[in-house]
């Protein structure tokens, strides 16, 4: 049921909201007619992403600058959002990167400190700002976009692949806390898979991811959380276990 069809709108904050999927979901959001809070870097991009969604739907598109490696900062940024709307529906955390090599001993400290940063602890501190006003929405959710390689690691993909899984997991933890909340129930957590963000014949576009972020929120909760989708066209040897 979309904001349109008589239930309110959702309040979706999108981390990583400027790169090709946080662009593509936010649109597919705003066309839903829910209430968007983008969340960046810098205002530049920030700016951008306004420009060019400017009349994309019926929702409404909100903006906000946040360092989300500094927790305090994302603390912050939490109070404002619920301040504002009165509760959080959903976080779609985007962000990414990548780095790597072509052999094992190429991998880096400041690779791992840079990809751990980015792909786990900016997760850690959304994750727990938000928590409890997702688990008080009664319909929150929370998804990331992980990777298959996390299951399937290469010797030049060591760091990567590692802080995939353990962004990985701690979705996993996430969606059990969800799953044992008896006082508000109807959240959930899950993970949508790729292989690799582009087109190509085991690409999975932005838009697809998009369209998937976007159903979570009428999905059952009770049959969501907690599960890892392979968002490409996989075989059925390849689909994977709840996480």
């Amino acid at each position: 049921m979309s904001a349109g069809a008589g239930d309110r709108a959702r309040v979706v904050v999108v981390t990583g909201a400027t790169g090709a999927t946080g662009r593509a979901t936010s649109a597919a959001l705003l066309a839903r007619g829910e209430t968007i809070v983008a969340v960046g870097r810098d205002e530049a991009t920030l700016a951008g992403l306004r420009d060019e969604l400017a009349g994309a739907g019926d929702g409404v598109l909100e903006t906000r600058v946040c360092d989300l490696l500094d927790a305090e900062a994302v603390r912050v940024l939490a109070q404002d959002v619920v301040s504002a709307h009165g509760g959080v529906d959903a976080l779609f955390h985007l962000v990414g990167g990548w780095r790597g090599g072509k052999a094992f001993t190429e991998s880096t400290d400041d690779d791992w400190r840079w990809l751990s940063g980015n792909l786990v602890d900016t997760l850690r501190h959304t994750t727990l700002a938000l928590h409890d006003h997702l688990l008080a929405s009664g319909r929150g959710r929370v998804a990331i976009i992980g990777a298959a390689g996390a299951s399937a690691p290469t010797a030049g993909n060591a760091a990567y692949a590692s802080a995939k899984a353990a962004a990985q997991t701690w979705v996993g933890a996430l969606a059990d806390s969800f799953g044992a909340a008896e006082a508000t129930p109807g959240s959930a957590a899950a993970v949508g898979v790729v292989k690799w963000i582009g087109s190509g014949r085991t690409a999975t576009s932005p838009a697809r991811i998009a369209d998937w972020l976007v159903g979570l929120l009428d999905a059952d909760a009770a049959a969501l959380n907690g599960t890892s989708v392979p968002l490409w066209d996989a075989p059925a040897a390849e689909k994977l276990d709840p996480a």
